[in-house]
């Protein structure tokens, strides 16, 4: 049997209902998996009263013999043994083999947890706990679904939480859910129950390197200064190299060149966005950006940046760093 989607997440594995011999938990829904996992643990903590009956594995180090013998050992006080095995995709088809023969006959006081973030429809691990056991799949929600995701995340928190508010989480923070989470958990603990802001995203959060690169680009197209050097300073502050910095700033302003140049062809946003080869949110922002600033202004930008370009490699008497910021200061100028 198959779980997945919203739902409860490791609602059967918490249930009071005799434990199958073994479970199949797969999916990158990390959050929902761990979830699972921590209700099964209770679980057997509380019905043995001690954590002795919890055996933790992981394929890619320990072979299925080892997870067998743990399997097979009498469990304390009478509970139930848990043997949980994490990464089991790395196992070879012969150790798949061994457990799936220990699974015709499993001992009768433990259960198997095996994790994995995905299996293929044909693998014995499948078949075996499909037939002696449950499968459960937690999947994770798309890249366009993150926001309502979390936005529901937010609900469950008594924390009200916008879809504007959710993209720019996602946005600034990446689309990691722990990593969401953890700062949805923040923002829950300075708003007390209220609505999160914008700003408040921005105070709180913790941006990426990537969300950083982002917001020094959108912002040198729309000629916001603050946010441009903002968003260098906490570049440089994170360890980002200047030369990395440079070469995306150029690489962007390339691309907004071959944008400009499509839309005065009469390109389709949907065809600029299938030679850009990009992913639809990125190239929407480009669109946008190469409407505002023009061929013409865009053209002057990628003459700042080639000069700059030159004086990073040799011709220029100043450090890279200054260079740089002289670069941001003339881009934002023109």
């Amino acid at each position: 049997m198959s779980e997945s989607g919203p739902g409860r997440p490791g609602a059967k594995l918490g249930a009071k209902a005799p434990l199958k011999s073994a479970y199949l938990i797969l999916g990158d829904d990390i959050p929902k998996v761990e979830l699972a996992l921590r209700r099964l643990k209770a679980r057997i903590v509380g019905e043995s009263g001690t954590d002795l009956n919890i055996d933790e594995f992981n394929a890619a180090l320990d072979s299925a013999a080892q997870v067998v013998n743990a399997a097979n050992t009498l469990a304390f006080l009478g509970g139930t043994r848990l043997v949980l095995v994490r990464e089991v995709q790395a196992w070879l088809k012969t150790d798949k083999e061994t457990v799936a023969a220990y699974l015709s006959s499993p001992a009768p006081d433990a259960c198997l947890a095996l994790v994995a973030e995905k299996l293929p429809q044909g693998d014995v691990l499948r078949a075996s706990t499909e037939k002696h056991g449950e499968i459960l799949e937690f999947q994770a929600p798309k890249e366009g679904q993150l926001p309502n995701w979390l936005a529901q995340e937010a609900a469950k928190m008594h924390v009200r939480l916008g879809m504007a508010e959710a993209r720019l989480m996602v946005q600034r923070c990446g689309d990691n859910q722990s990593l969401l989470l953890r700062e949805l958990e923040k923002l829950q603990a300075f708003v007390a129950g209220g609505s999160v802001g914008a700003d408040d995203i921005r105070l709180l959060t913790t941006p990426t390197i990537e969300a950083n690169i982002f917001d020094l680009l959108d912002s040198l197209a729309l000629g916001r200064g603050t946010g441009a050097f903002g968003a260098l300073e906490d570049l440089v502050a994170s360890g980002e190299r200047t030369e990395v910095i440079f070469y995306r700033v150029l690489r962007h302003f390339q691309n907004l060149s071959r944008v400009a140049a499509m839309r005065e062809e009469g390109y389709s946003p949907e065809t600029i966005q299938a030679e850009l080869k990009m992913k639809p949110f990125p190239a929407k922002k480009l669109l946008q950006q190469a409407a505002l600033l023009g061929s013409d202004a865009i053209g002057r930008k990628l003459g700042v940046l080639a000069e700059t370009d030159a004086r990073m490699k040799g011709m220029g008497s100043l450090p890279t760093e200054m260079e740089l910021e002289l670069c941001i200061g003339r881009l934002l100028a023109e």
